[in-house]
């Protein structure tokens, strides 16, 4: 009897699949809400912070997720180049350009508000580029695209729904 071989390639490929067709998806349900304006907030839109120290920034504003429901988002950044996403029930790491074995390529991983589903509430992806260092931090040694989405949950918190890595950003 012949053993069953697996093929690091075609897993690896399986997985490019995967995370295109996620991709994919996610542009197909954003062309098909025209009536969603899609929300992105960008390292652009982070200022220097009123009350920090040199380097340290920030950014604040109301998101509205639905008709009836709008959080506050804030996210702080620390002189050291980390930073957090603060809205409703989550803090997450967001901005990591400070190499400790890894960052986000430019600083800071995607945030988008669109509704994915059609339910009339916004969902929001986060997404972008990790890097994966060395001990040093001298050589990145992989390169990973990840992909968070959050959906809305009837009591006005965020609840993880899908995500494409092992990397955590609570």
């Amino acid at each position: 009897m012949n053993a069953k071989r697996t093929c690091p390639r075609l897993h690896t490929r399986s997985k490019q699949f995967s995370l295109l067709s996620v991709l994919l998806l996610l542009v197909v349900q954003i062309a098909a809400a025209p009536n969603d304006v899609v929300e992105r907030i960008s390292r652009r839109d982070l200022k220097p912070a009123k009350e920090g120290i040199a380097r340290e920034r920030e950014w604040s504003k109301e998101i509205i997720i639905s008709s009836t429901v709008k959080l506050l988002a804030r996210i702080e950044v620390t002189n050291k180049g980390n930073g957090a996403l603060g809205i409703g029930n989550l803090k997450l790491r967001i901005v990591d350009s400070h190499d400790d074995g890894i960052f986000y390529e430019d600083e800071m991983l995607n945030i988008d508000f669109t509704d994915l589903d059609g339910d009339g509430n916004r969902e929001m992806v986060l997404s972008g580029i990790a890097c994966l260092t060395d001990e040093k931090g001298e050589k990145v040694l992989r390169r990973e695209a990840i992909v968070f989405i959050y959906a809305l949950q009837p009591n006005r918190t965020f609840k993880q729904i899908y995500r494409n890595t092992d990397i955590r950003l609570d």
